[in-house]
């Protein structure tokens, strides 16, 4: 601010040499650190908000892989129960054994082709016959023949819990039996992740495929099977990925707070969801803060001090230098004179032991910005290593998760593949329509007199003559698209890609007279050693895979019919 202009005719006042310098100081000290202290804020601000995201979607990805192993890992449990078993399975038993093996169920069942129940563990009050035909773990796997994951639901007869279900259909005869299903409660796999990330600040959503809530934390305003459908807390880019990048959306908890959202979708197609509200990064910058503020006010007071010291030893030194002009008015010699220019030496040292002093306090400031520095690198380099050993651990998942599924597509008993195996072998064969896309041939195979043959010799016997069998069959293919499956009890199926009629006879011909060369005694036999009897069909690019199986099924009855030990074509 300037002096006011001096009326006419008067010599202007010259300004404060006090004010000069104290001017002179908040420049050279107290602004450059306080600009510094803003910057170095903004900064760690910025770097905090990325640290927030990454760590969100580290534990997004974690939490989601848990989730998909426990569900996984039952709904094998139910599809192994439902390979393994027929018509005349002990099914009380077989269903305590599952709920032994997997405690995490809450109850298990099995029904028959039409949805009754046939038994559940635990066993319900007594009753009219329960029909589950109406829930979707029934329809779903008798129309696709294949494992399912339902969406959430509450149960209606053991109790009124949040359920999910993992559901298999078994087969009896080559035909639809009925479905093995086991019940979990919501809380059963959540809990455990819920108490984890509560602890860190975080808030959990787990959605089926309708978008319905499956399981919310009490910090966000959502409640069981509410449908989330078109809401913003699943918009945005990536949406329906594996993983997505973290965003920071407003009013997402219950409180009407902003927070940092990441989402990842399940293979059942479950969406999980996570969220940190944004006071947790706001806290954080506030402490940072704070510490910035208290710095600087250290930095300003030491200003001050230093400040009124040299103020003084100005004062002094112009109090010297008044006497002596006071000596000199009065023709007087001053006492002094000679001690003038030692009396400004000091002042003048004064002032460089000032500007020291300054250049030690932002010697000082830099220090302490190039210790955050260093720190920010650090936490930079462990965040690297975390997810060095995150994206480790993800691939060694990936791993046994991809074995699990090797496992899940073979028969145990004979190393063929099984049902489902069959199904991946023949997905790359067909369109979606179910239309082939280039000749493919079926031959289905039966071991003749089974029944008679376990009887007689006991089911280990059969057991190894199955194995024998098998070894024959899983030698038939011959390219890398061919396959070779054991479809039931005795009964095995082999695709044969691109290949003529003859060929197709050819094999079929060897493998009728390979198993009989194998010489299995069978005193029940009508020519003394195991036999099978074989039915084939070739069908060209464009048929109907589907009718292909049921022509080769019919091919195989007529061999049966005919006398066995015999190839039949359709």
């Amino acid at each position: 601010m300037t002096d006011p202009d001096p009326p006419a005719g008067r010599v202007p006042r010259p300004s404060s040499l006090r004010r000069q310098f104290a001017r002179a100081v908040v420049l050279a000290a107290l602004l450059p650190a306080a600009v510094l202290g803003v910057v170095e804020q903004l900064r760690f601000y910025q770097a905090e908000q990325r640290h927030v995201g990454e760590r969100l979607e580290v534990i997004t990805i974690l939490s989601a892989t848990a989730v998909e192993d426990f569900v996984g890992m039952h709904q094998a449990g139910v599809a192994l129960v439902a390979s393994m078993s027929g018509q005349d399975t002990d099914w009380p038993a077989r269903l305590a054994e599952l709920r032994r093996r997997y405690p995490g169920f809450s109850s298990v069942l099995v029904t028959d082709a039409s949805g009754t129940v046939l038994a559940s563990q635990p066993v319900p009050p007594r009753g009219p016959a329960i029909n589950v035909a109406d829930r979707a773990y029934f329809r779903m796997s008798r129309q696709t023949a294949a494992p399912f994951v339902s969406d959430a639901f509450r149960g209606r007869r053991l109790s009124n819990d949040p359920l999910v279900a993992v559901a298999a259909p078994w087969q009896a005869e080559g035909a639809f039996a009925g479905v093995v299903q086991g019940s979990i409660r919501v809380d059963t796999f959540t809990d455990s992740r819920v108490a984890a990330m509560r602890r860190r600040g975080v808030e959990m959503l787990l959605l089926d495929r309708e978008r319905r809530v499956i399981r919310a934390t009490e910090g966000l305003p959502y409640r069981f099977q509410q449908s989330l459908a078109g809401s913003p807390l699943l918009a945005g880019a990536g949406q329906g990925a594996r993983e997505t990048e973290s965003r920071r959306l407003h009013d997402a908890m219950a409180d009407g707070r902003a927070a940092w959202v990441s989402q990842a979708t399940l293979s059942s197609g479950w969406t999980l969801v996570l969220l940190v509200p944004d006071t947790q990064l706001m806290g954080t910058v506030g402490r940072r803060a704070l510490a910035t503020a208290g710095l600087l006010m250290l930095i300003a007071a030491g200003v001050w001090i230093a400040y009124a010291w040299q103020m003084r030893r100005l004062d002094g030194a112009l109090a010297h230098l008044s006497e002596a002009l006071q000596a000199l008015a009065v023709h007087r010699r001053p006492s002094a004179t000679a001690r003038l220019p030692e009396e400004f030496e000091p002042m003048g040292r004064a002032v460089g032991e000032l500007s020291e002093q300054l250049e030690a306090a932002h010697a000082d400031l830099q220090r302490a910005l190039d210790e955050q520095s260093e720190l920010s690198l650090s936490l930079q380099r462990t965040l690297e290593r975390r997810e060095q050993d995150v994206e480790r651990r993800t691939a060694e998942l990936r791993m046994a998760n991809a074995e699990l599924d090797r496992l899940n597509r073979i028969d145990p008993l004979t190393g063929c593949l099984n049902r489902r195996g069959l199904q991946h072998a023949l997905a790359p064969l067909g369109d979606e329509a179910g239309e082939l896309l280039a000749p493919l041939a079926v031959i289905a195979l039966d071991v003749d007199h089974f029944k008679a043959f376990n009887d007689r010799y006991g089911h280990a016997a059969g057991d190894s003559a199955l194995r024998r069998v098998a070894a024959v069959v899983a030698g038939a293919p011959r390219r890398p698209q061919d396959a070779a499956a054991r479809t039931g009890g005795e009964e095995f199926l082999i695709l044969v890609s691109q290949a003529e009629a003859g060929e197709v006879a050819a094999i079929a011909d060897h493998l009728r007279a390979a198993v009989q060369a194998l010489a299995i005694a069978h005193a029940d036999s009508p020519w003394g050693v195991l036999t099978v009897s074989v039915g084939w069909v070739r069908a060209d690019a464009g048929a109907d895979y589907a009718q292909a199986f049921l022509l080769a099924d019919e091919a195989l009855y007529r061999a049966k019919h005919g006398g066995r030990n015999r190839v039949e074509r359709e």
